[in-house]
């Protein structure tokens, strides 16, 4: 846990001392707010809609707290309110990042101990994969969410992996092999929150909702400012009903599990001369799904990010993105035997410029092009744009 001299970053301060005190006795506050304001010209119809989101996160070493070595407790509570662009772009990507269900909510709460010098950590509770699991932190500036989880993941399961906005309870094992290499795997229920409900907190633990298995081994080799590399796999192990081929009375044919796996790299292409946190990174991401229960058969992510492109704006960031999403050959078999055309992919670009304005306040228009939004030929091609504001209290 950091020990900052002052919160200087931060809209209301050291709260006349307060947040420096706690932090000496291992517990740290953080409360963030986002806004998304975007309009969209075509796809369903043209429309505007905003959506903000609230979090506020405690975290509190309890070696310093209580004296108990390597343990780690954290509790993140969101609250969100507003549209979604989808809903009237008719992507399947979501334009923003910050969409949700109306509503006060638990997201994360859990607790890690790590032990032999930290090189094994075992968390248990309330969890997010997508905190850990395909994170690309050079994609962090984009608004679009396939630029985090890639759609290829994000749009499988019951009621989605345990991401944003709906997480499970699981366990997480970390082992890091050594400076390079850290390996991951976490076992979570299969399906989180309620499908049926969207309100509020929801955990309900069923046999059928069987288990999301999830494993990740990133490599960071240590000659490089940053390079890393990431292979993971994902697993359901729940029955799921296949897309097109049926049994004999007509019913669809269950299918004992699902799967994926996934791969990226990111890291700096070059750096200024006079400044080495500027320059120019970049990430590839691909991954593919299996197309007996899934529509995404595969997914491919790329962009360019570039820090302190114009002089004495060291810390704005701009991002020229592409997502494109392909459909697999069983979901599009389908749906043309019930007599619904559909396009092989989706593909979204985004091109969007984060302004830090002050130390606690950003600014971030963006531009958005959807290319056959939601695989749908019935709809044109949709440009969004608007802007993100963030506020770190």
């Amino acid at each position: 846990m950091e020990y900052p001299d002052s919160f200087a970053s931060a809209l209301t301060g050291n709260w006349s001392g307060v947040r420096t005190t706690a932090l000496q006795h291992g517990i740290r506050f953080d409360i963030a707010n986002s806004g998304d304001l975007l309009a969209n010209s075509r796809g369903v119809r043209a429309d505007i809609r905003y959506a903000n989101l609230l979090e506020t996160a405690f975290t509190a070493d309890i070696d310093t707290l209580a004296g108990w070595p390597g343990g780690t407790l954290y509790i993140m509570a969101i609250a969100s309110l507003g549209g979604d662009s989808a809903e009237t772009n008719g992507s399947i990507s979501a334009p923003s990042n910050l969409t949700a269900a109306d509503g006060f909510k638990l997201f994360e709460a859990w607790y890690e101990q790590s032990v032999f010098d930290d090189r094994v950590g075992i968390l248990a509770g309330l969890y997010a994969v997508d905190s850990e699991f395909d994170v690309k932190g050079t994609a962090d500036v984009f608004l679009n969410g396939a630029f985090g989880t890639g759609l290829d993941l994000s749009e499988t399961g019951i009621n989605g992996p345990s991401v944003f906005p709906v997480t499970s309870l699981g366990v997480r094992v970390r082992a890091n092999l050594s400076q390079e290499v850290t390996v991951r795997v976490a076992v979570l229920d299969g399906v989180p929150g309620d499908p049926n409900d969207s309100s509020g907190t929801q955990i309900s633990l069923k046999g059928a909702d069987g288990l999301l298995i999830m494993s990740e081994i990133n490599y960071q080799p240590e000659q490089f400012d940053f390079l890393r590399f990431g292979l993971g796999s994902w697993l359901y192990t729940a029955e799921f009903k296949d897309l097109l081929d049926t049994y004999a009375n007509g019913d669809p044919v269950r299918r004992n599990g699902t799967y994926g796996v996934y791969g990226f790299v990111e890291g700096v292409i070059f750096t200024e001369t006079e400044a080495r946190d500027q320059g120019l990174s970049a990430f590839l991401r691909m991954g593919g799904a299996d197309e007996d229960v899934n529509q995404i058969a595969r997914f491919y992510g790329a962009g360019l990010v570039y820090t302190g492109l114009i002089p004495n704006r060291d810390d704005d960031i701009v991002g020229l993105g592409i997502a494109v999403g392909v459909n697999g050959e069983k979901y599009k078999r389908a749906r043309q035997s019930g007599g619904v055309a559909v396009r092989d992919a989706e593909i979204a670009l985004e091109l969007t410029y984060r302004a830090q304005l002050m130390r606690w306040f950003s600014f971030q228009p963006v531009l958005q092009y959807y290319i056959n939004p939601g695989a749908n030929p019935a709809l044109n091609d949709s440009l969004v744009g608007g802007f993100r504001y963030s506020i770190n209290f």
